[in-house]
């Protein structure tokens, strides 16, 4: 996935801001400006007026977080955003008091987007804004009603197994939600078959469960059913199991829970797995250095 590359632009101008540039056509219907009531209009922002606003009314903001703002992009992009009751907030005297991050993210997907703007918002409401108990991404699908039925669990693995060999993803809640759907079976599968035993820590894990529904796609599913039961409890009933065994033995003696760590257990995985598919006789389990199941998208 290509990432923008579009640079967002500091404030220039620190004083005397001018109410709004470019200048917003006003709503006839809306208060009195003398009122300081704050009231809304619903305007298709292009990336031209959100620099410009950037630019010359963005003076009070916290520093912008270039990673939030490419995650926006990209729903913006590629069709996922959606119109919501948030969108930009000018102070009675122009400052821009909140959606910096969403010009931003305007201006780097090169989109023009449909959002609400607030004009004359009292500086004193600040105080209250993104105060509550932020949503994480479980929250948002399931309120959101994109995916039905997800938890904790379900997310940790999709983030692993799209992290692969590499870096687990930050995605937003409309990308977790596309990928859920895609890969929702091979989830289901790694959790069905990968089960939790009582005392036993370090196996049953989102990152061995990735590796797990990666190899879905292409491996025996009779086969990989095998290697998951074995590799939960341990012991083996045949000698074509003993690479589940080893693995086993290693994942609860190195429960490490760091980036690290993750990547070892995740690399060893797919070495344990790659053996007994292939029925080797592994005397040591090595990590490997290249992911041995890529996705359909991967290949």
């Amino acid at each position: 996935m290509t990432q923008a590359t579009t640079q967002i632009p500091a404030a220039t101008h620190r004083i005397n801001l001018p109410p709004l540039i470019p200048p917003i056509p006003l709503d006839t219907s809306a208060p009195p400006k003398e009122s300081r009531q704050p009231y809304v209009m619903k305007l298709l922002i292009t990336p031209e007026m959100a620099k410009r606003w950037l630019e010359q009314s963005n003076d009070h903001n916290r520093p912008i977080s270039q990673a939030h703002c490419e995650r926006l992009a990209r729903d913006m992009r590629e069709g996922r955003w959606k119109l919501t009751h948030e969108g930009i907030a000018f102070s009675a005297n122009g400052r821009l008091v909140d959606g910096q991050h969403r010009l931003a993210s305007i201006l780097l997907a090169g989109r023009s987007i449909e959002m609400f703007v607030w004009l004359d918002v009292s500086a004193e409401t600040l105080m209250t804004i993104n105060n509550g108990r932020p949503r994480d991404l479980v929250d948002l699908l399931s309120l959101s009603g994109a995916a039905k039925g997800i938890d904790g669990n379900d997310v940790a693995i999709l983030r692993a197994m799209l992290g692969g060999m590499g870096k687990v993803p930050n995605m937003t809640a409309a990308e977790a939600a596309d990928a859920y759907h895609r890969h929702k079976e091979a989830i289901e599968f790694a959790t069905v078959y990968l089960v939790r035993r009582g005392g036993i820590n370090g196996v049953a894990t989102s990152d061995i469960r990735a590796v797990i529904a990666r190899a879905y796609y292409s491996v025996d599913l009779e086969r990989l059913a095998t290697f998951c039961q074995v590799l939960s409890c341990g012991v083996a009933t045949s000698p074509e199991d003993r690479p589940a065994v080893l693995l086993f033995a290693h994942l609860v003696r190195n429960p490490g829970n760091t980036e690290l760590a993750r990547h070892d257990r995740y690399a060893r995985t797919q070495r344990a797995l790659v053996a007994f598919i292939r029925g080797e006789n592994l005397n040591r389990l090595m990590a490997v250095s290249t992911e041995q199941f890529p996705l359909p998208n991967e290949k």
